[in-house]
Order: structure tokens, then sequence, then C-alpha cells
């Protein structure tokens, strides 16, 4: 079994070689003929040992009377897809077949692709030749069953059918490399019409652009594998016949080819698996020009009556001559060059090339002996310290994975989700704690985009979000669900712009905190003080209507003192009150249920209203207060008792930290211009005091819960901390903004802003 498999592999490798000269000489060509005349004779050896010798193209491999070839033997991979060019799938060569019929049907496979098709197909042309011996047939294949047979390790059986009939035969016209790699990925059925002239100019033109394109066209290591043996057969098989015949050289190009697809597919955004096809595919590549340097140096030492020159101007390298020495020699001796010969020919060579260097330089032997010695010397130093380098940078390279490694692991068991994503929205990075938090499978984050993993309302807070607000550092919360819904998370997701050394961004890297337990405690810190605060809403009520009536005498009348204690009562009964209600708002304000109820009225009035009302607490203290009005009779659409709130707080505080024989001004704009808020002219108003000030650092602080400025201290003012809080959500809610302006020393001026037309979502009744 042995020997008839050895024979079928040299069939196949002559079948390849004479196909391979019928397709660079003519079949008149000395060597067509003797590589005709070997097939032949090897094929009357083969046909000795059974009925017929049956080739059956099946599954990728090429199977010789039931002896299975992978593309692994030499000559597979040229038979395998000249005959799925041509459509072969079986070819029969029966007892009888003699060499001048072999040799005709060897001219008819050797074909140009173009005259086949305009002859109507190969096995149109097949049947007019109308062979003897030699026909075609279907190979069909199926699994044996475990009772059957076994013929293979694969279990195939090739089975002889009847002929059928030509295929249809459709035509593609193909002038750049990206449209061979197209082709190869979708596996196009249609004969491939070219212009060999443009491809060449593309491919030495534009050679690291194509080697970048194969690589980033290929979606897995399946399609990457057909894109290099689809272009490695194009080069190959269909377009150097061509340019060999005309006696120009084109596996230059082929070389750079390959060097740069290594260069390519060793990059960094490659994935893993493809990197460790880099020397497999490339190695093909390389071998496609071999092949192609190797048809140039047989067509020219032929051509020239075995001339020893004839190869010098192609084998002018060193590296040249050595890789190709081997498969030269064997080309050779298939055209009858003994080993004394071939090894007198590349002596010639080697001298040859040693001459003209030494011409070139005009040296005498004796400095050509000195040259060669110094450079026997630089090789060895220099490949001393080759290695010397190689060393420091393979431990600078282990002490750079070790500290890789330390990184990675830090990343993968911190608590927090981290995030990285570039500015094409790709996730580079994805530690497991983010993937848990947003119910990714492991590992699926990492290289997909976000926008295929994330929720559109999760990308504002996690990718959009810092890239429109300048880059500054964001914290933002959202909210993710399980599979079934059934549990829910609340993320905090702090996010940040990544800058490179020149200060433009490449993406954004987010932290991802679970605050879900802070947040239930918070909704029951709100749900508590919500309830304590309405439970005792009642009973300060009637305590304080209760000291109202006594006060006012309704139950009789009352002593000096007892006047002055039920005051005392009375007005820190107020107070508790004030207290209890700025509570419930801010509960009102956490749970999201505060609502505006917009009206139309006049500022001015509103304002002036509030100034009066408050005129006798500032009056009793000392304190003036001043209005200022832009102009009056302008109107507004607002929750008017909300901003009577917000401007009846300002003036409070500003009242309680204006020292005695202060000032008060309360200015009102209605034209206000803020196109942040609105394109038309709104409503500012602005309270400012005569006070301490409140120092810079503290100004973002008091707005607030429980927050006060650090001066108010000083002055003995009490304060619940809830009333900027209130005022700030207030206006935010009416669309609006507020803010304060302050020095240490000088005062504070408190300004708000709204539009004059309500326009928030909140809801209205």
């Amino acid at each position: 079994m042995e020997a008839k498999e050895a024979q079928c592999a040299e069939l196949i490798k002559l079948f390849a070689f004479v196909l391979n000269q019928l397709r660079l000489y003519s079949d008149k060509h000395p060597a067509a003929q003797l590589a005709g005349r070997n097939f032949s004779a090897m094929l009357q050896v083969v046909l000795e040992l059974g009925t017929s010798v049956v080739c059956g193209f099946v599954e990728g491999r090429l199977v010789v009377n039931d002896c299975f070839f992978d593309t692994k033997t030499s000559g597979v991979r040229a038979m395998l897809n000249l005959c799925q060019e041509l459509q072969i799938e079986k070819l029969i060569f029966e007892p009888g077949s003699d060499e001048q019929e072999v040799k005709a049907m060897l001219n008819l496979m050797a074909l140009p692709p173009k005259t086949v098709e305009a002859r109507g197909g190969f096995k149109k042309v097949f049947e007019e030749a109308n062979f003897m011996h030699i026909r075609l047939g279907v190979a069909r294949h199926h699994l044996l069953g475990e009772d059957e047979e076994v013929v293979s390790k694969s279990k195939i059986r090739v089975n002889e059918t009847v002929e059928e009939g030509p295929l249809p035969q459709k035509v593609q016209k193909t002038d750049r490399i990206e449209e061979l790699i197209e082709h190869c990925i979708k596996r196009n059925e249609a004969t491939i019409e070219f212009d060999a002239d443009r491809i060449v100019y593309d491919l030495e033109r534009r050679v690291q652009e194509s080697a970048c394109q194969m690589v980033r066209r290929a979606e897995d290591v399946g399609m990457l594998r057909r894109i290099v043996d689809g272009i490695a057969y194009f080069l190959e098989q269909r377009l150097s016949p061509e340019f060999i015949e005309k006696g120009r050289e084109i596996s230059l190009p082929i070389y750079r080819l390959a060097r740069e697809y290594r260069k390519a597919i060793g990059g960094v955004e490659v994935p893993e698996d493809f990197k460790g096809m880099k020397e497999e595919l490339g190695g093909i590549l390389e071998r496609c020009a071999d092949s192609i340097k190797l048809n140039v140096l047989t067509r020219a030492f032929v051509e020239s009556g075995s001339d020893p020159r004839s190869l010098s101007k192609f084998l002018r390298t060193r590296e040249a001559h050595e890789r190709l020495r081997e498969p030269l020699k064997e080309r050779l001796s298939s055209l009858g060059v003994s080993q004394k010969d071939f090894e007198q020919i590349f002596e010639v060579q080697a001298e040859a090339r040693v001459l003209r260097r030494a011409r070139q330089a005009n040296v005498t032997p004796e400095e050509l002996e000195e040259l060669r010695r110094i450079r026997d010397h630089f090789e060895e130093e220099l490949a001393r310290r080759v290695q010397q380098q190689t060393t420091l940078l393979e431990r600078g390279l282990g002490r750079a994975l070790d500290e890789k490694e330390r990184v990675d692991h830090i990343i993968r068991n911190i608590g927090e989700g981290l995030v990285v994503v570039d500015n094409d929205g790709k996730v580079q990075l994805m530690n497991p704690a983010a993937e848990r938090l947003l119910g990714i499978d492991q590992g699926k984050g990492k290289g997909s985009l976000i926008s295929q993993i994330m929720k559109d309302e999760h990308l504002l807070a996690l990718a959009k979000g810092p890239l429109r607000d300048n880059g500054e550092n964001i914290t933002k919360e959202i909210e993710v669900s399980s599979v079934s819904d059934e549990t829910r998370r609340v993320l905090q997701a702090s996010t940040a712009v990544i800058e490179n050394e020149e200060g433009k961004t490449v993406g954004v890297v987010a932290v991802l905190s679970d605050i879900t337990k802070q947040k239930k405690l918070d909704e029951m810190k709100s749900k508590f003080v919500a309830h304590v605060s309405h439970e005792l809403r009642t009973p300060l009520l009637a305590i304080e209507e209760s000291l109202g009536l006594l006060l006012g005498g309704t139950a009789g009348g009352i002593s000096p003192d007892q006047e002055k204690f039920l005051s005392i009562g009375h007005r820190n009964i107020g107070r508790l009150s004030r207290l209890i209600n700025d509570l419930l708002d801010v509960a009102k304000l956490e749970a999201g249920k505060m609502e505006l109820h917009p009206i139309t009225f006049e500022i001015n009035d509103m304002v002036h209203h509030v100034s009066e009302t408050i005129r006798t607490l500032a009056e009793g203290k000392g304190v003036t207060i001043e209005e200022i009005y832009s102009r009056g009779g302008v109107e507004v659409e607002a929750d008017a008792d909300r901003l009577t709130q917000v401007v009846t707080n300002l003036l409070g505080n500003a009242i309680k930290f204006t020292p005695e024989g202060g000032k008060i001004i309360l200015e009102v704009d209605t034209d206000r211009l803020d196109l942040g808020i609105s394109r038309d002219s709104c409503v500012s108003i602005s309270v400012e005091d005569t006070g301490p000030g409140i120092p810079l650092e503290e100004q973002k602080r008091i707005f607030n819960k429980f927050e006060q400025g650090s001066n108010s201290s000083s002055q003995s003012v009490s304060s619940t901390g809830l009333g900027l809080t209130i005022a700030k959500e207030i206006i935010e809610l009416h669309g609006g903004k507020i803010w304060v302006e302050s020095k240490e020393g000088e005062g504070s001026r408190f300004s708000f802003v709204i539009p004059k037309r309500f326009r928030n979502g909140a809801r209205k009744n």
C-alpha cells in the first residue's frame, strides 16, 4: 500500500509540474516535452497496478485510486486550484492511454482561461477532443457505515458516475488587489478576467495597503487562509505565466507582499489567533514567489542552451542563491541536468558573484581575501552583539510582561468595574467586575461595540457624556436589570476623557460602582423623614393655634410674664413648622414627586410682595432693603408659590447674615439674555447683602443638603442647611439655574435665572 501511495504521489507531482511547464512554454519546447514524457511514463507505471487511474477532487483533497492526498503533498494545491477553475471533478485514465493522447489532454488543461471560456468551457473543449481512453466524471462521496469497507482514514469513497453536461460560465472583471480579495472571500465561481499590467502596478505601488487589506477583510482564521491561498494561486498560476512569457520578473513584489503581510498580522489590534498564522500563511506567499522565480530561472536556463550565466541576473543575492538551491536542483534534474553539472553551475554563479563584486570594487585578490577576513570578523562581531542585544531585549520584555501581568491581575480583581472605550465606540478593556455589573457574559465585552452591549440610556452616562462635557470628569447614575428583569441594580458611573500626549481625545475611561444598597438606604431615610415630619405637623399645628389663641386673649387675660413665655413658644413652634416643611420638600425632591403648578403672573408684583412681607424683620435688625426693577408689567409663566418660597429664602438668609446697619439690594432684570436657558429673554432675580461673605471653596458646597457657610457659626446664626438645596431644585425644575458670587469680607450675591415661559418636563396640573 505504501508503494502504491508513493507512486500516486509522484504522479501528482509530475502532473502539476508538466501543466506548469506547458503554461510557461509552448508544447514544442524541450522543457515541456521532457516533462510530458516523464508524466506519461509514470502514468503507465500506475496503470499497470490496476484497471485505470481515477483522479477525484473531493472536499479540498485529491484522491488517486483510493489514495488520499492533502495540500501538504507537492503539487496537490496547484492541481486542486486548477481543477476547481476548470470545473473538473474527476479525471479518468484508462489502459491504452498513449503518450500522444495524454499530451493532447495536457495541452487542453494548459490552455489560457480566456481561450477555454471563449470555446464554451473546458467540458465542451474536452468533448470536442474525443479522447478514446481519457474521460471526465462527477465525483460523488458518502460517509461509510460501520459495516462498510473502509477505504481511507477519513471514510470517504469516490464513486464513478455518468458524465454531466457543461455548467454555465460566469465572468468577473478584476483589476485591483482588493477585488481579488473579495473574490476569495465570497468563493466566487466566476471566471476572472483581469488586466495583468494593472494588477502588477497595484501590487508594486500599493503593496503595504494590499497586505493590510488581506488581514483586515478576514473575519476569522478560515477566511484569512482562504484569502492568502487564493491570492497566491492567482499570482502563481494566472498572473505570472503571461509575464514570464515576456521575460519579466514579478517575484520581487510578491516577496515584499509576504514581508508586509507579516508586519500587518503582527499589529496591535489583530486577533491573537490570526497572529498564530503569521509564519504559515506568510510562507505560502514566499513559496509562491519562489515558484515564480524558479519558473523564470528554468525558462532562462533552457532558452540559453543550458548556459549557467543565464541565471546570474536572477541569483544576484546570497539569500536567493541559498534558498532556491535545492528547488532549482530538483527542477533542473527533471530537465536532465546531472548532480555534477548542477554543482558546477552553482560554483560558476558563486564565483561570478564574487568576481562581479571585485570588479565593481576594483580590488586585487589579496585585498579581496583581506576583505573576506574582515567580513567574517564583522559577521562574528555582529552576531555576538545581536545576541547580546537580544538577551537584553528578552530581559526587558520579561520585566514588561511581568509588570503587565501584575497590572492585569489588579484590574481583574478590583471590586469596581472598569471600562475603557475608544473614539470609535469599541471596548478596549472591561474587567470581570464591570461585566458582572452590566450583565455581560465573561470575555464578551472586550472588542465589542459599546452600542451592542449597552442600552442607549446607559451610553449617555458611560460613553457619550464626557465627550460632550469638554473632557471634565463626570459622575452619573445608571440603572441596570437582570435578564429576567427581576432584580435591578443602580450603578454610579464616573467617567473621564483619555487624551494622548498631543492633547487629542482618544477614548473614555469609566469606573462603575454598585450603589444599590446606598440608594435603598437613602430611600428608606427619605421615607422615614417624610413619615415623621408628616406625623409631627398635626400636633405642631394644634400647639401653634392654641398658643395663638392664648396670646390673643381668647381664653382670658394673661400676665406680662405669661405673654413673654407664650411668645417665645409661639416663635419656636413657627421655626419648627418651617423645618418640618423643609424636610418634607426635600423628601419630595429626592423621590421625584415635587410637582409644579405654573400660572401666569406679574413677576415684579410677586417680588415686591415678598419684600414687603419680610421688611419688618429686616427693620427690626436695623437692615435696609432696596428694590431695583428694570421695567414694570412683565408677566411670566411659572409656579408662583414656589418662586415666592425661593425669594423668601434668599431674602431671609441675607437678613440673617447681614450685620446691623447693613444693606440688602433686591434686583429684578426682566431682559436677561442666557442662551443656555432660552433663546428669548429671561428673568433674573438677585439678592445682594453686605454680610461676611462666603469662602470660594464653600460656594458650591452650600447648595448641598444640611450644609452652610463656616461664617455662620461666628455670627451665631442657626440654620438647617436645607433652604438653598430646596431653592436650587425648584429653580432647576423651572429649567433655570442658581449661583452665588462672593468674596470674604465683601458680602454675597445670590442670583437665579428662569425662562419667561415654563418649558421644563415637570408635570403641569
